[in-house]
C-alpha cells in the first residue's frame, strides 16, 4: 500500500481530517482511480460535513466499481443524511447482497428504518447484525432504540449497559443512554451520561443537544413539553397530522361548550411553539447554561426575548394611554414570536431559508401595520389582518415541513 495512503489512514484515526484530505489529494494527483484512496477521501468529506463533495467522490467511484459494497454503504449514509430514505434503503440492500457478513451494514439498514419509524423492521435488522457480531456497538445501540420505541424499556436499557460493558469509553453510547434516561423522565441520570459523553468526546453534538434539554428539564413545565415532544416524535407523519387535527377540532368544540377549557387548550398549543426558545432565554441567563447553547439557539432566544419585551411594554403603554398604535405594536410583536421561535427548527437548509423568508415577510407586513395604525388610529387595519392570517398559515406550513423531516 502506498505510503501516502497509510499516512492518510493514520490521520483519519487521529481525527485530523483536513490533513488526511490534503495527503489523499496528493496521492490521487498521480493515481486518480485508486479505489482505496477514493474511499478514504469520501470518508474525509463526510466526517467534515461536506456531504456534496463526498457524494461526488462516491458516485465517481461507483461509475467504474459498481459492485464495491463499501461505496454502496457510503451512498446509503449520504442518502440518509439527505432524508432520501428510499435511495438509502436501495443502496444498503445492494451492499448487503454483495457482502452479507458485515454487521455495520445491518446497523445502517436498522438506522434507516428507525428514521422511517418502522420500529419492528429496525429491530429485526439490528438483530441480524448482532447475529453476525454479538458485540457490535452500532447494532446494540440501534436495537436499544428500536426496543425503546416499541415500549420495551428495560430491554433497551439492558442493551446499552451491555454496550458500555464492551466499551465503557464510547461517547455515542453514553449520549444514547442519556437520551433514554431523559425520555424515561430522569433528567439527573441523563445529565450524568451526557457529561460523560462530552468528557470522552467534547465535539459530540448529540450529547451537547441532550445536555441542553436535560438542563431545561429541571423545570416541571418544560418536562411536560419534552414528554409531548418525545410522544410526537415516535409517531409517523400521518398520525402526527391526525393528532394535530384532532386537537384543533377538540379546541373548536371546547370554544362553544366551555370557554375556559378553550383558553387552556389554546395556551397549551401556543406553549409548544414558544417553550423551547423561552426556556433557552432562561438558560442563557444561567452562568453555566449559556455555554451549552448553540449560536442559533442564542440568536433565536435573543429575538424572542426582545419581541416578548416589546409586546409586554407596548401592551402596558396602551393600557395607560389608549393609543391604538401601541396595541398594534403589542399584537404584531406577540404573534411574530411564533414564526421567529421556529425559524431554525427544520434540518434542511432549504426549509430553513423558506422559514426565514416567510418570517421576514411577516415582519415587514407587521411593520406596515404598525405605521398604518399610528397614522389612522386603526389598530386592526388590513396589514395587521394579513399578518395574523399569515401567521396562521405559517403554523400549517411549519407542521407540514417539520413532520416530513
Amino acid at each position: 500500500m502506498a505510503v501516502l495512503i497509510q499516512r492518510a489512514q493514520l490521520l483519519l484515526q487521529q481525527g485530523r481530517y483536513q490533513d488526511a484530505l490534503t495527503t489523499l489529494k496528493q496521492h490521487l494527483s498521480t493515481s486518480a482511480n485508486d479505489i482505496e484512496a477514493l474511499f478514504l477521501l469520501a470518508i474525509c468529506y463526510l466526517e467534515m460535513g461536506k456531504t456534496d463533495e463526498g457524494e461526488q467522490v462516491v458516485n465517481n467511484a461507483l461509475s467504474f466499481a459498481p459492485d464495491d459494497d463499501r461505496f454502496l454503504y457510503l451512498k446509503a449514509r449520504i442518502a440518509l443524511n439527505k432524508n432520501q430514505y428510499s435511495e438509502a434503503l436501495q443502496a444498503i440492500s445492494e451492499a448487503v447482497a454483495i457482502h452479507p457478513y458485515q454487521a455495520d451494514y445491518f446497523g445502517m439498514w436498522s438506522q434507516i428504518l428507525l428514521f422511517k419509524k418502522d420500529y419492528p423492521g429496525a429491530l429485526q435488522k439490528a438483530q441480524e447484525g448482532l447475529a453476525i457480531d454479538p458485540e457490535n456497538l452500532v447494532c446494540l445501540n440501534l436495537r436499544s432504540n428500536a426496543l425503546f420505541n416499541l415500549g420495551k424499556k428495560e430491554e433497551a436499557f439492558s442493551d446499552l449497559h451491555e454496550a458500555l460493558e464492551h466499551n465503557p469509553e464510547n461517547a455515542y453510547t453514553h449520549a444514547n443512554l442519556g437520551w433514554k434516561w431523559l425520555e424515561a423522565g430522569d433528567h439527573r441520570k441523563a445529565l450524568e451520561h451526557f457529561r460523560e459523553s462530552l468528557k470522552l468526546d467534547p465535539n459530540q453534538q448529540w450529547a451537547k443537544s441532550g445536555m441542553v434539554q436535560a438542563m431545561k428539564a429541571r423545570y416541571w413545565l418544560y418536562r411536560q413539553f419534552l414528554n409531548y415532544a418525545f410522544f410526537m416524535g415516535r409517531q409517523k407523519a400521518g398520525m402526527q397530522w391526525l393528532i394535530i387535527v384532532g386537537i384543533f377540532i377538540f379546541t373548536q368544540i371546547a370554544s362553544k361548550v366551555f370557554f375556559p377549557l378553550y383558553v387552556l387548550l389554546a395556551l397549551v398549543a401556543l406553549s409548544t411553539w414558544l417553550i423551547a426558545p423561552v426556556s433557552n432565554l432562561f438558560l442563557r441567563l444561567n452562568p453555566y447554561g449559556r455555554y451549552a447553547l448553540t449560536p442559533q439557539q442564542m440568536k433565536v432566544s435573543t429575538m424572542v426575548g426582545c419581541l416578548l419585551a416589546v409586546a409586554l411594554l407596548a401592551a402596558a403603554a396602551y393600557w395607560i394611554t389608549a393609543i391604538p398604535g401601541l396595541l398594534s405594536v403589542a399584537i404584531c410583536s406577540g404573534v411574530l414570536l411564533l414564526p421567529v421561535s421556529s425559524m431554525y427548527t427544520p434540518e434542511s437548509k432549504k426549509s430553513r431559508n423558506i422559514f426565514r423568508i416567510y418570517t421576514l415577510s411577516l415582519a415587514v407586513i407587521g411593520l406596515l401595520g404598525v405605521i398604518f395604525a399610528f397614522i389612522t388610529n386603526d389598530y386592526a387595519n388590513i396589514f395587521v389582518a394579513v399578518m395574523l392570517i399569515g401567521v396562521f398559515l405559517y403554523q400549517l406550513l411549519a407542521n407540514y415541513i417539520i413532520s416530513r423531516e
